[in-house]
C-alpha cells in the first residue's frame, strides 16, 4: 500500500467515524424533540380533562417542581385522594408490563420501543413529595403516581411498578370513581399490578 493510499484510506475512515458521530447526534435529537412533542401534547390534553372537573372538589396544579429536582405535569387533589400526574401521546399502541409501558408503532413489532423513565422515577418522585413538609407544618399525603395514557391502549388501566397507567378518555371517570378498586382488586380482575425493573432504566 502505498503513502497516498494510506492518507486516503485514514482519511476516509476519520470521515465514516464523524458522519456516524454526527448520525447519532441527530438521532438523539430527534427522540428528545418525538419525547418532547410526546409530552407536551400529552399535557395539553391531560389540562383539558381536568378543566372539565368540579372546581369546587378538586384542586389541580400545573408543573409540579418535585423534590429531586424533577417536574411532573399536574398535581391533582379531590375527594377520592391525591394524583401526580405525567402524561403522553404516544405514537403506537401502548401495552404495559413489569419492564414499563411499551409502544408499537404501526403495528410493526421490529419498531417497539419500552419507555422505562417514567415507570421508573415517577413513584418514588411521588413518595418523595408525600415526605415533604407542607407549608402548615403538616406532612402532605403521597399521592398516587399516574401515567396518562394519550395513544391506543387497549387494557384502559393496568398497574405496574408502582405506577397507575390510565386511557386520557377514562381519566376524569377513574378520578372521581369513589368505589375504585384498589391494586389488589385490579389485579384479581386482570390488569397488570407487576413489579417494575428499573436496573437498566431509559426512556425514549
Amino acid at each position: 500500500m502505498t503513502l497516498g493510499t494510506t492518507a486516503t484510506t485514514t482519511a476516509l475512515l476519520a470521515g465514516g467515524a464523524k458522519l456516524v458521530d454526527a448520525l447519532r447526534v441527530v438521532s438523539v435529537a430527534a427522540a428528545q424533540l418525538h419525547s418532547w412533542a410526546a409530552t407536551t401534547e400529552g399535557r395539553r390534553r391531560t389540562g383539558m380533562v381536568l378543566r372539565s372537573l368540579d372546581r369546587a372538589e378538586w384542586q389541580v396544579t400545573r408543573l409540579v417542581r418535585l423534590p429531586d429536582g424533577g417536574q411532573a405535569d399536574h398535581l391533582v387533589i379531590g375527594p377520592t385522594g391525591a394524583y401526580l400526574l405525567d402524561s403522553r401521546a404516544w405514537g403506537g399502541v401502548v401495552t404495559v408490563d413489569h419492564k414499563g409501558a411499551t409502544i408499537t408503532p404501526g403495528g410493526r413489532p421490529e419498531t417497539a420501543w419500552t419507555a422505562r423513565g417514567q415507570h421508573c422515577s415517577l413513584a418514588p418522585a411521588a413518595a418523595a413529595l408525600g415526605r415533604t413538609v407542607s407549608t402548615t407544618g403538616r406532612r402532605s399525603v403521597a399521592p398516587r403516581a399516574v401515567v396518562v395514557v394519550w395513544a391506543t391502549f387497549p387494557e384502559r388501566l393496568a398497574v405496574a411498578g408502582g405506577i397507575t397507567y390510565v386511557a386520557g378518555d377514562h381519566l376524569a371517570e377513574w378520578l372521581s370513581d369513589r368505589s375504585r378498586h384498589s391494586d389488589r382488586q385490579v389485579a384479581l380482575t386482570g390488569r397488570h399490578v407487576l413489579p417494575s425493573r428499573c436496573a437498566t432504566s431509559s426512556d425514549r
